[in-house]
Parts: C-alpha cells; sequence; structure tokens
C-alpha cells in the first residue's frame, strides 16, 4: 500500500484530502506545516508527497527545495497545491522539481488522477534505474576483471625480471603497475562479495546453499593476518594468537572477514604502532577481536557505517571504497554472528567479531 503524505495548513482541507486518499486505498501521512512535513518525509520516505504552497513558516516551495536536496528524499513524487493561479508560483515550483501541480478548488478525480499517474511513472523510472543498477553491478565487475587478470600477470613477470637487473626504475615501474592491479582486483572482488551478500540476506535459500565450517587453526590465522601486514610492510607492528575451533562459516568468508578488518585496522593506524588479533572461544561462538591504535571513530561516525562510506576523506588518504567493514558485517548478520565496534576518536578501534561455533 503505497503511502501518501499530505502537507497542508488548513485543518479541514487535510483531514478531507486524507479521508478521500485512504478510501481509495492508500495510507496517508499528515503534516500541519511545512517543517512537519519535511521531519515526516525524512523519517517516513512516503511514496509521493502532496503540500500546499502557501504557509506559514515554510512554503511549499522551501519543503520542496529542502527534500530535493536531501539524497533520501530527493527523488519522491511531489504534487503542489494552490489557491492562487500565479504563473510565477507554477515556473518556481517546476524549476524546483515539482512533478504536478493543481489549483484549489480541485475535484477529488484531478487529484487522485494525477497521484496515479505520477505513481506509475515514478515506478518505471525505479525499474530502469534498478534494471541498469543491477546490470552494471553484474556484468561490470566480471568484464573488469578479465583484462586486469592479464594486466596483472604481465606486471608481475616484469617486475621479477627487473627486480635482479641494474635498471630500477624500470623495476620500480612495473612493481607499481603490479601493486595498483592487485588493490583495483581487491575491490573488484569485494564489490562482488558485497553484492553476493546483499542477495544473501534476502534469499534463506542462498544462505541455505553456501553454508559450511571453518576449521580455525593458529596458521590458518597468522598465514592470513602476515599476508595482509605484508602489504602494508608491517609485519612487525601485529600481534597474532588464535585458539583452535570449528565455525558454522564457510573458510573463504573467514578469510576475507580477517582480511578485511585487518586492512582497515592498518589503513587507520601508523607505521610501528601495534594492531593486537585475538581468536578465542568464548560460550556458544568464537570471539574474533581486533584493535588498532589509530585514529578512531566518533560517535557520528559509527552510527553512518554504510556500504560506501569513508569518514574524512579530505583529510586522509584513503584506498578503496570503504566496503571492508561493512562486508564484515554483513557476513556476521548472514551467518548468525555479531560484530561490534568500540573506538574512541584519535586512540584506538576495536573491533569484536561473534561467529557460532559448530555445535558438536
Amino acid at each position: 500500500m503505497e503511502n501518501i503524505l499530505i502537507i497542508e495548513d488548513e485543518h479541514l482541507i487535510l483531514e478531507a484530502i486524507a479521508e478521500y486518499l485512504q478510501l481509495e486505498g492508500y495510507e496517508c501521512t499528515t503534516a500541519i506545516n511545512g517543517e512537519e512535513g519535511i521531519q515526516k518525509a525524512i523519517d517516513e520516505t512516503p511514496d509521493l508527497i502532496v503540500c500546499d504552497i502557501k504557509m506559514p513558516g515554510f512554503s511549499g516551495h522551501e519543503v520542496l527545495q529542502d527534500l530535493r536536496a536531501n539524497p533520501r528524499t530527493s527523488t519522491i513524487p511531489f504534487i503542489f497545491l494552490s489557491a492562487l493561479v500565479d504563473k510565477s508560483d507554477l515556473r518556481k515550483g517546476m524549476i524546483l522539481g515539482a512533478d504536478d501541480y493543481l489549483t484549489k478548488p480541485f475535484q477529488p478525480e484531478d487529484l487522485l488522477n494525477s497521484i496515479k499517474t505520477r505513481l506509475e511513472k515514478h515506478s518505471v523510472i525505479k525499474k530502469r534505474m534498478e534494471t541498469l543498477r543491477d546490470s552494471i553491478a553484474h556484468a561490470l565487475p566480471h568484464e573488469l576483471q578479465t583484462p586486469l587478470v592479464t594486466i596483472m600477470g604481465y606486471a608481475e613477470m616484469l617486475s621479477e625480471k627487473f627486480k635482479e637487473s641494474s635498471d630500477d626504475e624500470a623495476w620500480e615501474f612495473s612493481e607499481a603497475i603490479h601493486q595498483a592491479g592487485v588493490r583495483l582486483n581487491r575491490l573488484i572482488r569485494n564489490f562482488i562479495f558485497y553484492e553476493k551478500l546483499q542477495l544473501m540476506s534476502n534469499d534463506s535459500q542462498s544462505i541455505a546453499h553456501l553454508k559450511g565450517v571453518t576449521e580455525i587453526t593458529p596458521d590458518l590465522v597468522i598465514d592470513t593476518s602476515y599476508k595482509v601486514a605484508d602489504r602494508f610492510n608491517r609485519k612487525d607492528d601485529i600481534d597474532i594468537s588464535a585458539e583452535k575451533s570449528v565455525i558454522s562459516v564457510p573458510v573463504t568468508y573467514f578469510i576475507i572477514l580477517i582480511e578485511e578488518l585487518l586492512d582497515n585496522a592498518f589503513k587507520f593506524s601508523k607505521t610501528d604502532t601495534k594492531v593486537t588479533l585475538s581468536g578465542n572461544k568464548k560460550d556458544e561462538y568464537y570471539q574474533l577481536i581486533i584493535i588498532d591504535k589509530g585514529r578512531g571513530m566518533t560517535e557520528e561516525q559509527l552510527a553512518n557505517i554504510s556500504a560506501y562510506l569513508q569518514f574524512e576523506r579530505d583529510k586522509y588518504e584513503q584506498q578503496g571504497m570503504g566496503l571492508g567493514l561493512t562486508i564484515s558485517m554483513k557476513t556476521a548478520e548472514i551467518y548468525g554472528g555479531t560484530l561490534k565496534i568500540n573506538s574512541k576518536y584519535g586512540e584506538y578501534t576495536e573491533v569484536i567479531v561473534s561467529l557460532p561455533l559448530v555445535k558438536m
């Protein structure tokens, strides 16, 4: 059932529109002024907004301007209502991105037809965008990987060839190309992995199909950890301790989880500061704890962790798209575990992952 947000300062008109639309099968949210309407639009993300133009405080134009500037509400279809037939009002509304304009008094059928038309149009556009997104998400990464494998292979061959020669510049260039390829390949892998996790979270059969177990050994954890530390030339900075155990997570997913969390720990802490990794059984879970003495996160940053977000990009140089932490959180969630972050800005970050043990 579509939700319609109605923003109207005249109570009788507001109630009449809401009652009529509810009888037509819509769910309605009401707001008596522009400020309340903006907040409800952000909180509830309605399918369409009907808004009066002339209101005390925030006018309809100001409401639309605010909502179009917010990514959460920028694409919601918007219909203006006005008792004044003023071409300048109409023109301003259309410039701001209004989808339709009805003049009071209007027939209820006119409003209903406008709502249906705008919702249908929005649905078509949304489906096209989803199709395009899915096409890009599934096809493009694989298309990128094919030539990238060739680039990485030849770059590695050149790097090995010039490593023992006297041509330091050639070795430096070939090694830079190879490392850039490795980084890009990892980014593509993470993107594909994230899309797979998204699919799994919406499909219980996919999760069942990818069930598996990992026999955790100190060697597995140490080898995986040193592989990441080596990328940052920081093998001396990491302390590792891992208890043997068996968890209900496939080994590939467990390895990627360690790699991504350690990558973040090294990326956001300085050379010669310690990064610790410990793994121990606790109750019915295997608890993996990674601590770095880096710059930490604020409460706001902790609350806004998402797939493509990196914090303070303008202040610190960062590689990648910030998918690592989200991938780790999603992996833990899908396999019945949890991920918790404790952090103090400018001092440390502690990530605690709890993964279910195999029941014997």
